[in-house]
C-alpha cells in the first residue's frame, strides 16, 4: 500500500511538471498567449529554474527563471553565441506572476495616460507570455538598451538569424503589429523548441498565424513532428492548398508505430535537398 501510495505521489509531480501537458494546454510548450487568450492569475510552472547565464545587472538574477527545458537551450545559446561570434549575451527578464505584471501594466498607464496606449508597450496581467516562463528579454554587452536598436546590432541579428536553432523564435516584429498587437521587441525571445521554433522562423509568420493552423494538426504530429513536416504541412494550408493538411489530420494513426509512418511518409515530401530524412527526424535544422 505504502508503495503504491508513493509511485502515485510521483506520477502527480511528474504530470504537475507538465510531462503529459497536451502542446496547448498551460503547460504545453505552444501554449498562445496575448490579449484574446489570456493565462489565469493563478497559473506557476512547476518547474521554474534559473539559467546559468549573465545578466544585465548581478539584481537581475533573480529575474531571469525560466522553465527547465527552455532554460537549457537559452544556456546552448548563449554559449553558441560566444563560441561561434564572440558575443556576450545578457539575460534581462524571465519568468513574471501575474501580480508583477500587473504592476508593470499599471505604472504604463500611469505612464503614457491610458490603456489603449499602454497595450503597444506591455502586456496586461494575464497577456504576458513570461508567466509561462517561457519567454527571455535578451540584450548583449555592447547594447544594453531594451528598444529597437537592438535589432540593428550584430547580436541582434544573429539572434534573429540563428534562435530556431535552439528552439527560440523573435516573437514581435515591426511587420506583424497588426497582428501580435504589440509594438516590436527584438529582445524578446518565446521557446517554442526546436522543431516549432524552426518552422515558424521558416515560415516567416506571426506565432498567432502559426498556433491557430497548428492547433488543427493530430497532437502526435504536434508534439512528434519534426521541423520540415510541420513547415512543409503549415506551408502547405496557408497557401490555400490544404490537401496534405487534411491528409495528415485524417491518417488512421492509432498506433506509435503508425503515427511515425505517417511522420516519415509525410516528411518526404519536404525535404530540401541535401537533407535526409535520418537527419530531419533527428531534429537537424539550419
Amino acid at each position: 500500500m505504502k508503495k503504491c501510495l508513493i509511485l502515485f505521489m510521483a506520477l502527480m509531480v511528474f504530470a504537475c511538471q507538465g510531462a503529459f501537458a497536451a502542446p496547448f494546454d498551460d503547460d504545453g510548450l505552444l501554449r498562445l498567449v496575448n490579449r484574446d487568450e489570456k493565462i489565469t492569475k493563478k497559473y506557476v510552472p512547476a518547474d521554474l529554474v534559473k539559467p546559468d547565464v549573465p545578466t544585465n545587472k548581478k539584481s537581475q538574477q533573480e529575474s531571469i527563471f525560466m522553465r527547465a527545458e527552455a532554460a537549457r537551450a537559452l544556456e546552448e545559446m548563449f554559449a553558441a553565441a560566444k563560441a561561434e561570434k564572440g558575443y556576450n549575451l545578457l539575460a534581462v527578464s524571465g519568468y513574471r506572476a501575474f501580480g508583477l505584471q500587473q504592476v508593470m501594466f499599471n505604472n504604463k498607464v500611469k505612464a503614457v495616460g491610458s490603456k489603449e496606449k499602454a497595450w503597444r508597450k506591455v502586456a496586461p496581467a494575464g497577456a504576458s507570455e513570461h508567466q509561462l516562463g517561457l519567454a527571455q528579454d535578451v540584450i548583449c554587452d555592447t547594447y544594453r538598451y531594451l528598444n529597437n536598436g537592438f535589432a540593428d546590432t550584430d547580436e541582434g541579428k544573429w539572434l534573429y538569424a540563428n534562435c530556431h536553432r535552439f528552439g527560440f523564435i523573435v516573437r514581435y516584429l515591426k511587420e506583424w503589429e497588426s497582428i501580435t498587437g504589440y509594438a516590436a521587441e527584438p529582445w524578446h525571445f518565446r521557446y517554442l523548441g526546436v522543431n516549432h521554433a524552426a518552422a515558424v522562423h521558416w515560415l516567416n509568420i506571426p506565432y498567432e498565424t502559426y498556433a491557430h493552423q497548428a492547433m488543427e494538426l493530430p497532437e502526435f504530429v504536434q508534439v512528434k513532428g519534426n521541423a520540415y513536416l510541420l513547415y512543409g504541412v503549415m506551408d502547405n494550408a496557408l497557401n490555400g492548398d490544404g490537401c496534405l493538411f487534411e491528409e495528415i489530420c485524417n491518417a488512421a494513426c492509432d498506433t506509435e508505430a503508425q503515427q511515425m509512418a505517417v511522420i516519415e511518409e509525410m516528411t518526404v515530401y519536404f525535404l530540401p535537398e541535401g537533407i535526409s530524412l535520418s537527419q530531419a527526424l533527428s531534429g537537424e535544422v539550419h
